[in-house]
């Protein structure tokens, strides 16, 4: 039997209990266990300047505070400590404390969703554990396997990995570690047995938990084990349920968080009490009981602020705005999105790089906030005459959710930078832009609201179509907008014209161009390709996109004081084919800007090296870079790069060559990348594509979204450059249209395959 439950935090031991240490090192682990993690870090801290020679005792001491910056979600210092711990115990030839870091280690990269190297890690672990032959050490390393193989999606072998654990715990007579071991063997045990099975689990592991004494870890026991059933009645399912007694579910559930909640109360552990009091809250939440929920909501709040624990408070805020908004108390529910977003928008980051869970659950934990409240605007601002108060609604809305499109960008990227740049930005819905107009399209469950911005005023437009329609309508177009031997794509294109352009058309009459901000599964596609059943979208207005409204303050490119750098690859390379007419497409480009610009250089095929084009960066300063060559933007960042002639280069390679230094405070004014692909279907690897103007910290990015016919992108590149210098004072948004719209002139170049791929991120003057 599969459950869809998530476990968002799997129990881990460290090395609390491993060793026999100075009572000096103890006095941290108090502080620990009660939750007081930063005055532990602070002690710890104090005890490790003291340890220089002392390798054993530095290496416990590395470990707890390891735990401690984790526990905080500091997890560039944790690196930092487990990776000395690691040295150490190389160094000290100690399997016992090497097994023990190394599976700490293992959790650690978990954390981050990292399965693979927290797999390899916790091999390791166990293979050192081996040597020591102590059942304590072999638990602990089993139950890192256990973790990463259940986060990897092997459940039965995690189960009987955990099993092993158990064993080997109860051999040692630490019963509580074995507890732990089996508490994480239940979360597995959901997803191959039986609920049946599970319940037997269940009531074995919660035999032993009563046996325990009452302390943090028995009160953290006790509300994974509430969580973990919880989350079973959540993902629901009567199919699921139809074997099991869902009264009883709820027995366990509650008394679990109940008796949690207790034991926090009598050790003073406001942490504990706080996440217990919100997990009550959350059951109630399940049962539609929303007097009782929010009492318990309440009482959750009030721990979390008397600890200040920002990243379980925000939860509790969000819980108590859903329970609002369910009563229709809809003016309180804002209130209540508003403290969770504020409170979650400085932790964010953090936070999603702090705990683990699966790839992807950004969607769920920090997108629902900020487009929660947004939502609750939108339907504030609907129902309001006055206009003033409409537009700070709408303003509003838009900015809670632009904090979802810059954090977006940071989880992809999972750059700091990113924020950093775009702090040096300006809003777009600030600016005098004449003839502009800004799209900016929200996909919420229930609806779609297509928000545009004229000469700084908001119009609102409600279109009664769900997330998951209009999803699958753009999944679907997609792959339409590839299929050159058909036109069924037209469907599509006309039925999307209806719901993104048609109810704010009327907005448009003195728009000559449109920048979009794409909101989701809206990256995916080209939205110039959109037909109105006479013309695309781009034969009527000029197309550019960005991924948030934050941009370098736009403006045009001084052409005379401009030196451009061409680089190609042609020949076929690292298994990628041959691209014969970029010679074509850079000899092209080279004497539409002779006599054009004050310079231009060019490297192809060999001379394109990741050290050559580095070098030359370093030496010279260029408007434009220009890389005809493959390009691969995938949902995993470490997988986008452009090809060079030895090697790849990442986005993290092309930010450090070209996008700090000197171009922070000069950016360069446009990056194009003409042969690069983003995976199909995939709205973060469009995310990647979308947000590559940012992360080389320039003004403007062109790319394709799709690898082109090599003929196609020499004439249209050639032909884009061609309007821009031959027209100054063009924007580049309209240079694009010129080249796109002579394509679809021709018959040979009519379909979108061969035009629309053609995107203008950023700056498009």
């Amino acid at each position: 039997m599969k459950t869809k439950i998530k476990l968002l935090i799997f129990i881990v031991c460290i090395t609390n209990a491993a060793f026999s240490v100075a009572n000096n090192i103890q006095t941290g682990d108090v502080f620990f266990q009660n939750g007081d993690f930063k005055q532990a870090i602070k002690h710890w801290e104090n005890e490790l300047s003291k340890l220089d020679n002392q390798v054993s005792q530095r290496i416990d001491v590395l470990t707890r505070l390891a735990a401690a910056y984790q526990a905080v979600g500091k997890h560039g210092q944790m690196f930092s400590l487990l990776s000395e711990a690691v040295s150490l115990t190389q160094q000290s030839k100690d399997m016992a404390r090497s097994a023990i870091v190394l599976s700490q280690l293992s959790d650690a990269w978990l954390s981050i969703g990292d399965t693979e190297e927290a797999l390899t890690l916790a091999d390791d672990s166990f293979a050192d554990a081996e040597e020591t032959k102590k059942p304590s050490i072999l638990a602990r390393a089993a139950n890192s396997q256990g973790n990463a193989l259940a986060v990897a999606g092997y459940y039965p072998e995690a189960v009987e990995a955990y099993k092993n654990g158990i064993s080997y715990a109860e051999q040692a007579g630490d019963f509580a570690l074995a507890t732990k071991i089996n508490i994480n063997r239940l979360n597995a045990t959901l997803y191959t047995e039986p609920l049946d099975k599970a319940m037997q689990v269940l009531q074995e592991t919660w035999q032993k938990l009563q046996k325990l004494p009452d302390n943090r870890d028995k009160a953290a026991h006790f509300i994974s084990l509430g969580t973990i059933v919880l989350e079973l009645l959540q993902a629901d399912s009567s199919t699921q349920l139809n074997n099991f007694d869902k009264k009883t579910a709820l027995s366990y559930v509650y008394t679990a968080f109940s008796k949690a909640a207790d034991i926090a109360k009598i050790i003073k552990d406001n942490r504990t009490a706080s996440v217990a009091y919100g997990r009550l809250g959350e059951l109630y939440e399940v049962e539609n009981r929303y007097t009782e929920a929010l009492t318990f909501t309440r009482q959750a709040i009030f721990f979390a602020k008397q600890g200040f624990f920002p990243h379980i408070l925000y939860r509790w805020y969000w819980m108590q705005g859903r329970i609002f908004k369910a009563q229709q108390e809809f003016d309180l529910a804002i209130d209540a999105f508003r403290l969770a977003s504020d409170t979650l928008k400085p932790i964010q980051q953090v936070l999603e790089i702090g705990y683990r869970r699966l790839p992807g659950n950004f969607n769920e934990i920090v997108k629902p906030v900020h487009y929660g409240l947004a939502d609750l605007l939108l339907q504030k601002a609907a129902s309001t005459d006055d206009v003033e108060t409409k537009q700070n609604l709408l303003l509003d809305a838009v900015e809670k959710a632009e904090l979802v499109k810059v954090a977006e960008l940071q989880e992809y990227f999972q750059d700091e930078c990113v924020s950093s740049l775009q702090a040096k930005n300006v809003r777009l819905d600030r600016l005098a832009l004449p003839n502009i107009a800004i799209l900016y399209p929200l996909a919420l469950s229930d609806r779609l609201v297509v928000l545009v911005n004229i000469d700084g005023t908001f119009h609102q437009a409600v279109v009664p179509v769900t997330s998951e329609k209009l999803n699958e309508v753009v999944w679907d177009f997609r792959l339409g907008l590839q299929t050159r031997p058909n036109n069924r794509f037209l469907n599509q294109a006309k039925q999307l014209y209806d719901w993104l352009i048609r109810p704010i058309e009327s907005h448009l009459a003195n728009v000559d161009t449109i920048v979009v901000v794409p909101d989701g599964k809206l990256r995916m596609i080209p939205l110039s390709t959109l037909y109105d059943g006479n013309q695309f979208l781009i034969e009527k207005y000029a197309m550019a996109l960005t991924p948030g409204l934050k941009l370098v303050n736009p403006q045009s490119i001084e052409w005379n004081s401009s030196e451009i750098l061409l680089v190609g690859l042609s020949d076929a390379v690292q298994g990628y084919p041959p691209l014969p007419n970029v010679p074509k497409e850079l000899k092209n480009i080279k004497n539409i800007t002779k006599n054009n610009i004050a310079g231009d250089e060019s490297m192809l095929n060999t001379e394109y090296s990741l050290d050559n084009f580095n070098n030359n960066l370093k030496s010279n300063e260029y408007s434009v870079i220009h890389l005809a060559t493959h390009g691969e933007f995938d949902a995993n960042p470490d997988d986008t790069y452009l090809l060079t002639y030895d090697s790849k280069m990442t986005m993290d390679k092309l930010q450090n060559v070209i996008g700090l230094g000197r171009f922070r405070d000069k950016p360069l004014e446009m990056l194009t990348l003409s042969a690069c692909k983003t995976a199909v279907g995939d709205d973060r690897a469009a995310l990647g594509l979308a947000g590559v103007a940012i992360k080389a910290g320039a003004r403007s990015a062109v790319a394709t979204l799709w690898f082109v016919d090599d003929e196609a992108t020499s004439v249209a590149i050639s032909d884009f450059y061609k309007e821009l210098l031959s027209n100054r004072g063009l924007s580049k948004a309209k240079a694009l249209q010129n080249a796109q719209k002579k394509l679809i002139a021709q018959e040979r170049y009519w379909h979108p395959a061969y035009w629309a791929p053609f995107l203008l991120i950023g700056n498009w003057l």
